[in-house]
């Protein structure tokens, strides 16, 4: 069963969770900007020297050179993550930051007839049964590709890249393996399109463990011939898979979402995903980009939440003022120790970064990381 209008039924007596009453303001500590770069998907952990660990997504401004490819100009400015965005670590004493950055872990070698040839992107961590998996997309290039819809030769050579998107994973014992390289990749991606029920695209990865300890992922892919996004479930035995098909989430125009990330609430007995609203219907939000919240007991069968808004396009700051965003979306919960929330993490622009493909971006139209402080009620 897909997603439901809120009208239609109401979940389980158990659904209190109302994250927008819990947000807190922020400040300049709370955000991760790089004025050469685009700042994109954070997703942080503590590690086990009890810092925190920042890993984004991350890609330079301006025009790109030809390098492999004659039509590199489709790449240039912000819609260069399908090609440059790399994998990079920041670092802070503290969960909402300062963060500063590290290195750079996954960058694409350009490497034919790999599956992770180019882009590395949507990294999300998690702590799993003693060893930190990180979860990312990547993708190659193929001519192989067929559409009844027009499209123009630019249009083209963009699904060529997009349609090769798949979700790979690499873990390591400590974040130190991360940072020195010693970490693992695994060869081959997790999930790709089936066909059957996703077609062009896996990406947005969220993987949680359940309460029957199996591995339950979120991940976005299309309908066909260039359609709207839908959401999908699948399972696994291990963090590393293999993952089989579960269940579908959200498959209607109305209710399309992106960007989930995923959790078991033990406490509440229920699965949650906070997700990017994109649909202009007002179903779930009444503003297309809110970041909204969904809900099923068993993972299958999934509703509004009883409080489905998380947050509009806003931010709230420390000194009184609210600033209204372009984009917010890339959502991610950071967790205590004990399970409590600490932050909500997620990627933003004040002006659309689109707009720009020019090697100097004003401020206002770059990108950046904030890191939302939660309350605890």
């Amino acid at each position: 069963m897909g997603l439901l209008p809120s009208g239609v039924a109401q979940p389980a007596s158990s659904d209190d969770l109302d994250l927008s009453a819990r947000l807190r303001p922020v400040d300049s500590a709370n955000i991760l900007i790089d004025p050469g770069l685009y700042t994109w998907c954070g997703s942080a952990i503590r590690g086990e020297d009890g810092r925190y660990y920042l890993f984004y997504a991350r890609w330079p401004h301006g025009p790109r050179k030809p390098d492999d490819d004659s039509l590199n100009r489709i790449f240039n400015g912000f819609k260069g993550w399908q090609k440059y965005s790399e994998i990079a670590v920041a670092v802070s004493d503290g969960p909402t930051g300062p963060y500063r950055h590290l290195k750079t872990i996954l960058k694409g070698g350009f490497e034919r007839d790999r599956w992770d040839r180019y882009t590395f992107h949507n990294p999300q961590v998690n702590f799993f049964e003693g060893r930190y998996y990180l979860y990312f997309i990547s993708n190659g290039f193929t001519d192989d590709m067929h559409f009844t819809k027009p499209l123009s030769r630019e249009q083209l050579h963009w699904y060529k890249y997009n349609c090769t998107q798949r979700i790979g994973v690499a873990s390591s014992p400590d974040i130190k393996g991360f940072l020195d390289g010693g970490f693992r990749r695994n060869p081959d991606h997790l999930v790709m399109p089936d066909s059957i029920r996703t077609w062009e695209v896996t990406v947005n990865p969220s993987v949680t463990r359940g309460p029957d300890g199996r591995y339950y992922m979120m991940y976005k892919s299309r309908k066909p011939d260039l359609g709207h996004m839908t959401f999908w479930m699948a399972v696994a035995p291990t963090p590393e898979g293999p993952f089989t098909h579960y269940a579908e989430v959200s498959t209607r125009a109305d209710m399309a979402c992106e960007d989930p990330y995923l959790w078991y609430d033990r406490r509440r007995g229920r699965f949650y995903a906070i997700a990017k609203y994109f649909s202009r219907t007002g179903t779930l939000a009444p503003e297309f980009g809110s970041l909204v919240l969904l809900t099923s007991a068993d993972g299958k069968d999934w509703l509004p939440a009883r409080h489905p808004l998380v947050s509009l396009r806003r931010l709230r700051f420390k000194d009184g003022h609210e600033t209204t965003l372009a984009h917010l979306e890339r959502p991610f919960l950071l967790f205590d120790h004990r399970g409590r929330m600490q932050a909500l993490f997620a990627a933003a622009s004040v002006r659309d970064p689109f707009r720009n493909t020019s090697v100097s971006v004003p401020s206002d139209e770059n990108t950046f990381n904030v890191h939302i402080p939660i309350g605890r009620r």
